[in-house]
């Protein structure tokens, strides 16, 4: 009986230390394969490919592996498609949290990086939901640090003016404004696909040392120094609800923001229910109160514009008054 016992003892060990050699081989297999990718060739294609989904010119310094397993690109340029405001990355990484995985969840973070500044993003799914088809994340977090924002609101801005039903005479203001400051805040969501009702977070965004660029010649206008830039909400009965203080405060301008999204498992389905109210005085009433009358049809509006934004996120219906 103890010959048998010790026999069995000694397959069992045997087999375990096969088992064990079997999946460092598996592990070091994957991990040099990892290592030694054709990063460059893989650069070229993801650059290629993402130019041709998305109509921008995006090009790609450097590709490279993160351990335990992520990716990291430096100098990352995306340019619009009439090749004139471009938006710079010093870099982007993006890792997969293989503890995460092991629990059931995915978990990717991601930063980006401009300037001498920041944005980490990271977004929880769980592996069962997404086996089901819900796409929404379980967890959302971010936080910024002085994220410059120049570049991106040009980019932004461009992209707007040149898009196929930009308004004419909105157009060429957008290509000759611009902001400058830096993005700080945080914003961390826990989401319930299954019942929205349960989700719950809060977000605070604001823009500190913010300048609304209004020199250009073709303006004829001062710079507006923003003494509030504030995005505030917070998530309760299954709605995104806006702070009423959020929005945007100059000496000639005011631009506010207030409502709420009801959210829906299908992000695109999620309803708007927003009003954007915008307010010019005194020289930006002068020169811009004439397209505020133009928009609403309305020429005692005294330089004052609302627009109610109602409908479903992927095709919302805009009214002005």
């Amino acid at each position: 009986m103890n010959l048998k016992v010790s026999l069995g003892g000694t397959v069992m060990k045997k087999a375990l230390s096969i088992g064990a050699l079997i999946l460092l081989f598996l592990v070091s297999f994957v991990l040099f394969l990892f290592l030694t990718f054709p990063y460059e060739v893989l650069k070229e294609q993801v650059a290629a490919e993402l130019s041709q989904q998305t109509g921008y010119q995006v090009r790609i310094g450097d590709l490279s592996p993160r351990l335990p397993l992520g990716l990291e690109a430096d100098n990352v340029q995306v340019a619009a498609p009439t090749g004139g405001a471009q938006v710079t990355l010093k870099s982007l990484t993006a890792d997969v949290s293989v503890l995460s995985f092991l629990v059931g969840n995915l978990a990717t973070d991601i930063t980006v990086k401009a300037g001498s500044g920041q944005i980490d993003a990271s977004l929880r799914f769980g592996m069962v939901d997404l086996a089901r088809g819900v796409t929404v994340p379980n967890h959302v977090r971010l936080t910024s640090k002085n994220y410059p924002l120049e570049d991106a609101v040009a980019f932004g801005l461009s992209v707007a003016a040149n898009a196929p039903g930009a308004n004419p005479m909105v157009a060429p203001l957008l290509s000759a404004i611009g902001i400058t400051g830096f993005l700080n805040g945080s914003m961390d969501f826990k989401l319930d696909a299954k019942n929205v009702a349960q989700s719950t977070g809060q977000a605070e965004i604001t823009l500190s040392k913010a300048v609304l660029k209004l020199s250009n010649p073709a303006l004829g206008l001062q710079d507006q120094t923003l003494k509030r830039a504030l995005i505030k909400a917070k998530v309760e009965n299954g709605s995104v609800v806006f702070d009423k203080g959020s929005g945007i405060v100059s000496d000639e301008l005011e631009l506010l923001t207030a409502g709420r999204i009801m959210l829906k498992p299908t992000p695109s389905a999620s309803l708007l229910d927003l009003k954007v109210i915008c307010r010019l005085h005194n020289g930006l009433k002068d020169k811009f109160g004439f397209v505020m009358d133009a928009m609403t049809g309305n020429a005692t509006n005294d330089g004052q514009i609302t627009m109610q934004v109602r409908g479903p996120m992927g095709q919302p219906s805009v009214t002005t008054f």
